[in-house]
This record gives C-alpha cells, sequence and structure tokens, in this order.
C-alpha cells in the first residue's frame, strides 16, 4: 500500500531535518571537542577532513547501486549516521573523533545522494514541487540546532545529553522513510553516460564551485571555536556563530532565487563573492562578538549563493542529456572544497593564527570573483 502523498512528504522534511540538526549540533559541539580531547587545530582539521573523504567513495558506490537499494536507502544511511552521531561524544581523543567522524561521513555522503533521489521521486509522484522547501529546511534545522546546542553547553548539558537528541531525531526519521518509501519499487539499471570532460567554461565553473565549498566547511567548522576561544565568547555566543553563518547562507539563496530571472548566474557569483569578501573582513578585524556575528551573517549571505548559480550556469550551457554527466562532473570537483577545506585551514590556525585562517577566506573569494570573470571569455 502506498503512504499517502503528506506522509511522504512529512517523512522527507523529518530526514532533511534531522540530518540539519546533526551538522548545527556538531558545529556548535566543536570547542567542547577540541577541549575535551585536548586536540590542536591542525588535527581537528584533518579529523574534520575525513568526513568527507569518507563520503567521497561511499557517494560513488552508493550511487551506482541506487537504484536497486532505494526503497532502503535512506533508513539504512540514517541509521548509520546515527551511530557515528552517537559516538562522537563517547569516543575521546583524536583516534576517537576520527572514528566517529568517519561514520558519519561516510553515512552522510550516502544519505546526501539518497535525499535527492528520494525528493525527484516524491515529486514525480505527488506533483509536488520540494527541491527548494527540503533545500532551505537543512541549515534552517541546522542554525536551530547550532543555538539550542550553545544554550545547552552553557547551562552545562553534557555532549552525550546533546548527541542522544541527534540520535533520537536521526532514527525517528529513519523510522520514518522506512514506512514512507517502503513500497518504492526499485528502478531498472539503465545505461551510465560518460563523464563530461573538464575544459574550459565548464573547468572554471568547477573551481569556483570547489571555491565556494571551501568558504563553506570554512565557517562552519571554525566560527564557534573562533568566537570561544579566541574572541572569548561564551557557549552560547559560540553556538550562535554557526547560526549566524547558517542563516546568512539560507538568506543569500532566498534572495538570490528572488532575483534570479532579472541577474544571469556569473553576475550573481561576483556580487556575491564580494559580499563573502566584505563578511571575512569583519570576522577578520576581530572586532565585538556580536559584530562578528553579523560578519558571519553577511560572509554566509556571499557564500551561500555561488554553488546554486555554478549549477544553473553548468545546467543551462549543456542542454539536454549533456546536463547529467557536465553537473556530476563539477558536482565531484566541488566536494573537493569540503575534503581540503577543514584540513588546509587547520594547518593555518596552527601556524599563523585565525586572522590568517579569515584571511584565506578573503582571498578564496577572491578568487571565486576572478574565475567568475572569466567565464564568459572561456
Amino acid at each position: 500500500m502506498t503512504p499517502r502523498a503528506g506522509f511522504q512528504i512529512g517523512s522527507l522534511f523529518a530526514a532533511y531535518g534531522a540530518a540539519g540538526v546533526f551538522w548545527g549540533a556538531l558545529a556548535a559541539s566543536l570547542p567542547a571537542l577540541q577541549a575535551r580531547g585536548a586536540v590542536s587545530d591542525a588535527a581537528l582539521g584533518l579529523a574534520l577532513g575525513v568526513m568527507a573523504l569518507a563520503a567521497l567513495p561511499v557517494m560513488r558506490v552508493f550511487g551506482r547501486h541506487l537504484a536497486r537499494i532505494e526503497h532502503v536507502a535512506i533508513p539504512a544511511a540514517m541509521t548509520v549516521f546515527a551511530i557515528g552521531a552517537a559516538l562522537v561524544p563517547l569516543l575521546p581523543g583524536l583516534s576517537g573523533l576520527l572514528v566517529a567522524f568517519a561514520i558519519a561521513g561516510g553515512a552522510s555522503g550516502a544519505l546526501d545522494i539518497s535525499l535527492n533521489n528520494r525528493t525527484a521521486r516524491v515529486e514525480r509522484d505527488t506533483g509536488a514541487r520540494l527541491f527548494n522547501r527540503t533545500h532551505a529546511l537543512f541549515p534552517a534545522a541546522s542554525l536551530c540546532a547550532a543555538a539550542v546546542t550553545g544554550w545547552a553547553r552553557g547551562q552545562g548539558v553534557p555532549l552525550g545529553v546533546i548527541f542522544g537528541v541527534v540520535v533520537a531525531s536521526l532514527v525517528l526519521a529513519a523510522a520514518l522513510e522506512a514506512r514512507a518509501g517502503g513500497h518504492v519499487t526499485p528502478a531498472p539499471r539503465t545505461h551510465r553516460p560518460e563523464p563530461a570532460p573538464l575544459r574550459g567554461a565548464l573547468l572554471l565553473l568547477a573551481v569556483i564551485a570547489a571555491a565556494a565549498a571551501f568558504n563553506e566547511a570554512a565557517s562552519q567548522g571554525w566560527a564557534a571555536i573562533f568566537v570561544e576561544r579566541v574572541r572569548d565568547g561564551t557557549p552560547f555566543l559560540a553556538g550562535l556563530a554557526p547560526a549566524a553563518y547558517t542563516l546568512g547562507l539560507s538568506a543569500g539563496r532566498l534572495l538570490a532565487h528572488a532575483v534570479e530571472h532579472r541577474i544571469r548566474a556569473m553576475p550573481t557569483v561576483r556580487i556575491a563573492a564580494v559580499a563573502a569578501a566584505i563578511g571575512f573582513a569583519g570576522v577578520a578585524a576581530g572586532g565585538p562578538v556580536p559584530l562578528t556575528l553579523i560578519a558571519f551573517f553577511i560572509a554566509g549571505a556571499g557564500v551561500g549563493p555561488v554553488e546554486p548559480a555554478v549549477f544553473r550556469a553548468v545546467a543551462t550551457r549543456n542542454d539536454g542529456q549533456g546536463s547529467g554527466p557536465a553537473l556530476a562532473a563539477v558536482t565531484s570537483v566541488a566536494y573537493l572544497g569540503y575534503l581540503l577545506s577543514p584540513p588546509a585551514l587547520g594547518f593555518v590556525a596552527e601556524g599563523l593564527g585565525f586572522t590568517a585562517l579569515w584571511l584565506t577566506c578573503i582571498a578564496i573569494a577572491a578568487l571565486v570573483f576572478a574565475a567568475a570573470s572569466r567565464v564568459r571569455r572561456a
């Protein structure tokens, strides 16, 4: 029996929301996790990089077989995700974080492609338009979780309790999706197109996407640590830092969506890159914590629109059957930004300090502006 459309849509929202809760809680908990295990900035950056590194091969293998396991993909991925989340507060030190982050990162990669696939399926089955709403829900859940986690830490709530709530939300969402998607009949295998060659404008667009991913991971990984440890903010204010940045991501994307019929993709990217540079400059300036939070919001508003604009440009330049391979090629390069950002910036913070870290983000924003200016000529 096929569940009602409302139940399928609600289950999908619950899955996106639960994933956002994990990432928001993790971002706001990083100062405590670092202090508990006496982990250096460089080591923490490597541990965070392991999450993206674990996701890459899982996404490749999972995506290849997704058509045959579509009906159980999301519950399975979320269950493993919950295991990784449960281990985060339980395994001490760098080695413990590496294990927990590897499990959570791999499961997150599988969940990423499963949720996009499931969203497309529900859209076809129900006629609802869901991609914009589900992708807006994720950062909304993340910023709420970051703020609440910061408040809870300030009240002395143990990390085990905080991540216990995260695990419960993941398990509940897995159970709902097992009921909502269990009726799905696995799709037959289809011929996989050859990957698109990365050259010319497509290569520049891939570089822009990777640079945006690099800066997106920068603030999500280091904002709370910067506010709490360098700016001497309270745990609550530290939790608000990634929340402010994530709110900026959502606001920037919604604004870009509202004007995309009037402003083409690459002008949008250039405007966004300038806003991101201004925001990161405000963070690097080291003013009062409230101003730093505003700067994080501006930086997020500048980073947020870049990747959607890139994917819009790729789809526009590669109509028909060519858009799929082109989007896949650009997405794979973009994920390298998430992979490289934590370890690279960890070493920068360790060796040169956090001012140099945010100056690096300004340089990356300048790279985005320069590359976007060259796309038309390419």
